[in-house]
């Protein structure tokens, strides 16, 4: 893992369109915690963004066997969730074993028992595929690139440079439908005691209730930073946010410069839990929890950002 001080120098090389780091306000911090989709306005992005190069980018997003929390995903979180999971991992066994059978006087015992013993351990291999999927849309299958890497391809044939964004939640709320104005806006207080299991929303129309979260970097609360707002299936683990947290997650751009964003990882308030928000869990936690806890001023970059006492 390399430091910040090399991260903020690599990162200066970048420009002045970049923000690294913001000055204290407050006159102390509080201790770490012992840790266990979005709309832009605008085509230039001032922001609080550090570069993570290549090596600590790809063990932050893991192309390799899925996480925990990716698992956790896959096999569902509510028993309406779990059931469907388990009713499709059977239907692929079944029905694969039983396609193979037939296909084994069409391409040979070989082939088959081959296709046979994949659907078979479709209940192992269905994670792997879903992680792998999801990955793969998240990166649109770029390869990622170190910060000081520079490319004159054209940008959609360059790979995909990764930075750490820190803001704070500006405000929290939810909503039935992620395109509902603020007049439809609920209070996140008028949901104590809520659970995923519980859902009125879901049961009445199918659809759960939906989180919303606007994030800023403004520093100094005049509208002059720039916002992230960005909708999540509402769930328990939520009902601890509060305005004015600390906010860290991953912004992935085919420019050195961030002009544009290709994609956002989900994000992580560590004073409420921590509480990772929104519908994929693309961050390999404990890396990204070890990154933020080991690396001092990295850590007090992040803790900057909050206002308000909470």
């Amino acid at each position: 893992m390399k430091s910040t001080a090399k991260r903020i120098a690599i990162y200066a090389s970048w420009g002045a369109i970049l923000t690294v780091a913001k000055a204290f306000h407050a006159p102390s911090l509080p201790s770490r915690p012992s840790f266990a989709q979005s709309s832009i306005s605008s085509s230039q992005l001032h922001m609080t963004l550090i570069p993570i190069d290549r090596e600590d980018l790809s063990e932050l997003i893991t192309k390799r066997l899925p996480t925990p929390a990716q698992y956790a995903t896959y096999w569902g979180r509510t028993s309406r969730e779990q059931y469907n999971a388990a009713f499709e991992s059977f239907g692929v066994s079944f029905l694969g074993v039983f396609a193979a059978y037939f296909l084994s006087f069409a391409v040979g015992q070989f082939v088959a028992t081959i296709l046979g013993m994949i659907a078979g351990s479709w209940t192992l291999l269905g994670p792997e595929w879903k992680a792998y999927q999801r990955n793969w849309e998240l990166t649109g299958g770029r390869e990622l690139v170190d910060p000081w890497t520079y490319s004159e391809e054209d940008e959609d044939n360059r790979g995909l440079y990764g930075a750490f964004y820190f803001g704070r939640i500006q405000k929290v709320c939810v909503v039935e439908d992620p395109g509902d104005s603020p007049d439809l806006e609920y209070s996140l207080d008028e949901f104590e005691g809520y659970t995923m299991e519980t859902d009125e929303m879901e049961k009445l129309t199918g659809d759960p209730y939906i989180l919303r979260l606007l994030v800023t970097d403004d520093e100094d609360d005049d509208g002059s930073g720039r916002e992230l707002q960005i909708h999540a299936r509402m769930s328990e683990e939520y009902l601890d946010l509060e305005v004015g947290m600390p906010v860290c997650t991953i912004l992935f751009s085919q420019s050195q410069t961030f002009e544009s964003l290709a994609a956002m990882t989900d994000f992580v308030v560590p004073d409420a839990g921590p509480c990772y928000i929104g519908d994929y869990p693309y961050i390999d936690r404990p890396v990204l929890e070890s990154i933020l806890t080991n690396d001092d001023e990295l850590w007090e970059s992040l803790r900057a950002e909050g206002r308000y006492g909470w």
